[in-house]
């Protein structure tokens, strides 16, 4: 029988097969998803980021294809044949009397009017609602205020039917593509400037936590925090669309998703691989003597072997 090979006391769980990663492990919605993105490979990071900005910027794109664009289609279909224009700064319009475009219903989401001399107040009945008067478009919500824009001296803009009615029909899918490459761009950016002040708070953790981990590390870490409070206002922005949140909680939702991000920023790092301990305490105030005597206690030297007298033998 062949001996058995003798089990070393002591050994360490690390010697044994590495424990193979699955997806739940990478995804960011847990603290220890973000802090295994932060010590993996760049192109998996990016690859969750580019996931979570498509489906924000989808979010967003269905939002304003559902009621944006009906509310456009609406007004432009009842624009009058022998309407004005905006020209120099100014809207030129045959009838002084105000005029709906959109009619209101049980949620109005954006609303157009046309009220050239400024005759009526029309409340703020809708989300957003946009007024063209005589020299500037009056810009009213019903919870974020009211602003004035002036007309642009170089703008000329025909307010006619047969002109914009098929020049907005070719060009409102390629508007909703523009729209969804512009929320993702602006997203990547924005989760970038964000994780570089991010990144000494998750170096501060980190160090008084006793973790592992370099600047690039943390810069990522940082990132990652950032998706699962982005995948809450993109969840907010669809339950915004179906009715389910009024406006007000669509900006209550934005403010609860920075506080998931930076709640996340804190508490990774914890998860974080733990920092190694050496053997050998480099302590500046020590004594080198004492240190070499401590080393001669460790380390002693070998007896000397015994010398052969000539009687022997």
């Amino acid at each position: 029988m062949e001996p058995e090979e003798p089990i070393e006391i002591g050994a360490s769980k690390e010697d044994g097969p590495a424990k193979e990663e699955t997806l739940r492990d990478w995804m960011p919605f847990t603290l220890h998803g973000c802090a295994t993105l932060a010590c993996g490979p760049w192109w998996r990071l990016f690859l969750v980021e580019l996931t979570v900005a498509f489906f924000v910027a989808a979010c967003c794109v269905w939002f304003v294809n559902k009621h944006w664009c009906p509310a456009i289609d609406q007004a432009i279909a009842k624009l009058p044949h022998d309407a004005g224009a905006i020209r120099k700064g100014r809207l030129h319009w045959p009838n002084p009397d105000p005029l709906e475009l959109t009619l209101l219903n049980d949620r109005p989401y954006l609303r157009f009017i046309v009220d050239p001399k400024n005759l009526i107040d029309h409340g703020r009945m809708a989300d957003l609602q946009l007024e063209l008067r005589a020299r500037h478009i009056a810009i009213s919500s019903s919870v974020l205020g009211f602003w004035k824009i002036n007309y642009p001296a170089s703008l000329s803009l025909p307010m006619d039917r047969e002109r914009l009615e098929p020049w907005w029909g070719a060009r409102r899918p390629f508007m909703m593509l523009g729209l969804g490459a512009a929320v993702m761009l602006c997203l990547l950016l924005a989760w970038a400037g964000l994780a570089l002040l991010g990144t000494w708070p998750v170096r501060m953790v980190a160090f008084f936590a006793d973790r592992e981990g370099s600047m690039g590390n943390h810069w990522q870490l940082a990132t990652a925090a950032l998706m699962p409070g982005a995948v809450f206002f993109g969840m907010g922005v669809l339950c915004y669309g179906l009715g389910l949140l009024p406006l007000l909680g669509l900006l209550i939702v934005w403010v609860l998703h920075l506080i998931v991000g930076w709640g996340y920023l804190f508490f990774a790092p914890f998860f974080l691989p733990q920092m190694e301990e050496d053997e050998e305490s480099n302590n500046p105030f020590a004594n080198p003597a004492t240190q070499e005597d401590e080393a001669e206690d460790d380390h002693p030297l070998p007896e000397p072997e015994p010398v052969a007298t000539r009687g022997e033998g």
